[in-house]
């Protein structure tokens, strides 16, 4: 019995230190990854250039090659002479579909187009809400050496948190309902702290083991062994000029790609971004909404517009396919609106646990002042700021 207990006080001791040493970087990947999840709904609010009109009853569920032939032509008749880098399909029906040109006056410029109507709605900046809180949560607006290595761990971490608190609650049948008012703010924080952790134990997985795959998907890389395999090459266009297609041409490649593979929705495309690549389509399969909507692709020639090369979940290897399920889960952008707002409420309350831990330790110990690991934290804190620096003159 002594043995047990004194083994439980170690964990316990593992679960207040790493929750209370690390709290200030914890905190703010936590809270930066929570308003992630709704970061496009943010910007639906901020632009009204993002938001589209209200979806038809007599249209479709997906774009099929009408949609996108309607939504090129849109593009190509607004902009005639200029090439256009890529169209994206975003993930929910109320967004506007989104383009990039190659323009100087639509330098870091997004230029929206309605999915339903097929009209330009305007252009906003490439820099938004979702790409400022993207990038803050993965890598503190570093590149991904040292970002992600800075970033990555904080799964481990996540963990360790989530092992020791379970090993250590007592209870846990009576901790999932209890929250006690009249007995303390103490005693209320740990109610508070236990609740929460109980409840989102689920989610609180489910972030840590994501997010130990995108370390260990970093790993790969720097071992230069990535995860996802390289495009394939194409032989040198024997021109240079910029290629802008007619919407009969579109039309053709849309065509070609969608007999590629059997029932699947294109969500992007990007066009050649040398002389010895092909155009790129990417979609998902109307069978899986969980998989990432890039997990199917065709290449294609821009000359003789031949498929090139084409990849689904049955062709790429097993760690490629499991790769595909990291961002939809670990963002909950797979099933709508709703779905992300659950995501969203359950990662407040991730957050709170990493406050409510550290207010339960200063009343436990009766610290008053910032520890010496956490005062090492700045540091890394401060680093993101100065990246943030050289981070805005990009999009600007």
């Amino acid at each position: 019995m002594s043995n047990k207990k004194s083994g439980l006080k170690k964990l316990y001791n593992w679960h207040a230190w790493v929750g209370f040493q690390l709290a200030l970087l914890m905190f703010v990947v936590l809270a930066t990854g929570t308003i992630a999840t709704l970061s496009n709904e943010i910007d639906w609010l901020i632009f009204p250039e993002l938001r589209s009109s209200e979806k038809p009853d007599d249209a479709p569920a997906a774009m099929g090659i009408e949609e996108w032939v309607a939504t090129y032509q849109s593009i190509h008749s607004a902009y005639p002479d200029t090439e256009i880098t890529s169209i994206v399909q975003l993930d929910s029906e109320y967004l506007s579909t989104r383009a990039v040109l190659k323009s100087d006056a639509l330098h870091n410029r997004f230029v929206q187009i309605d999915p339903w109507t097929h009209e330009i709605k305007g252009d906003m900046p490439r820099l938004t809400v979702q790409r400022f809180f993207r990038d803050f949560h993965r890598y503190l607006f570093m590149s991904a050496f040292p970002g992600l290595l800075i970033v990555g761990p904080l799964s481990i971490v996540l963990l360790i948190s989530i092992y020791t608190g379970l090993k250590t609650t007592r209870n846990w049948r009576k901790a999932l309902w209890r929250i006690r008012f009249d007995q303390g703010k103490r005693i209320l924080l740990s109610d508070l702290h236990k609740v929460m952790g109980l409840w989102g134990i689920w989610f609180s997985i489910l972030m840590a083991v994501t997010g130990a795959w995108y370390f260990y998907e970093f790993g790969n890389a720097i071992a230069q062994s990535p995860i996802e395999p390289k495009g394939p090459k194409i032989e040198q266009l024997e021109t240079e000029k910029p290629i802008i297609f007619s919407v009969d041409e579109f039309r053709k490649i849309v065509t070609k790609a969608y007999d590629t593979h059997e029932n699947w929705e294109i969500t992007a495309l990007f066009m050649p971004t040398s002389n010895t690549a092909p155009i790129q389509l990417r979609g998902v399969s109307k069978n899986n909404p969980v998989i990432r909507n890039r997990a199917l692709r065709v290449y294609i020639h821009p000359e003789t517009f031949d498929v090139v090369e084409a990849w689904s979940p049955d062709t790429i290897s097993t760690q490629a396919y499991i790769n595909e399920y990291a961002d939809p889960l670990h963002f909950g952008d797979f099933g709508g609106f709703w779905l992300k707002l659950l995501w969203f409420v359950f990662g407040i309350a991730l957050t709170a646990m990493s406050f409510t831990g550290v207010l339960m330790t200063w009343k436990r110990t009766g610290m008053s002042t910032l520890t010496k690991v956490q005062k090492r934290t700045l540091p890394i804190l401060l680093l993101s700021v100065v990246f943030f620096c050289f981070y805005v003159p990009n999009y600007l």
